[in-house]
């Protein structure tokens, strides 16, 4: 069989196995006692740490707050949110190479985010890349490392002040 098929026949099967991503695929880091810049400085320290720059924040927080009056929402979910997007080279192409639907996975992202009235606490959150993969697990390992190094330097930083 010609390599495309095959691997168009891959990617089908990746589609008709694979379960829907769900809350579960959610992971959670809190870092408490913590000033959001802190931990915000710790996070992109961390991802630099790794040899990955990330790409410029979407700042969600500000579209939620933007936005919420014309949906008639006027009770803010987040006092401060941000995503912030970056990836590995390496892992995406393991990622590719497995299965080119891995392509959705990419970039890797981590939220940072405090909520209404609990300034002290800062959370990050992040999706797990699917599957079970050498590259999935890379890509696990790895957002694990940079949520490890953000909580231990946000920590840090919190005595300082």
């Amino acid at each position: 069989m010609p390599r495309p098929l095959l691997t168009a026949l891959a990617a089908l099967a990746f589609l008709v196995t694979s379960p829907a991503a769900t809350a579960d695929d959610i992971r959670e880091q809190r870092i408490a006692p913590s000033r959001y810049a802190d931990a915000r400085e710790a996070l992109v320290d961390a991802i630099e740490a790794e040899g990955l720059m990330p790409s410029p924040p979407s700042v969600f927080g500000d579209m939620l707050a933007r936005t919420g009056p014309a949906l008639g929402e006027d009770k803010p979910v987040y006092a401060q949110a941000e995503v912030l997007h970056f990836c590995s080279a390496r892992i995406a192409w393991q990622m590719a190479k497995e299965n080119p639907l891995n392509v959705a996975q990419c970039p890797l992202s981590m939220a940072i985010f405090t909520l209404p009235g609990e300034p002290a606490t800062v959370y990050l959150a992040w999706r797990g890349a699917l599957g079970d993969s050498p590259g999935a697990r890379a890509a696990n390992a790895l957002l694990a490392r940079i949520a490890r190094q953000t909580a231990d330097n946000a920590g840090r930083a919190g005595i300082d002040h």
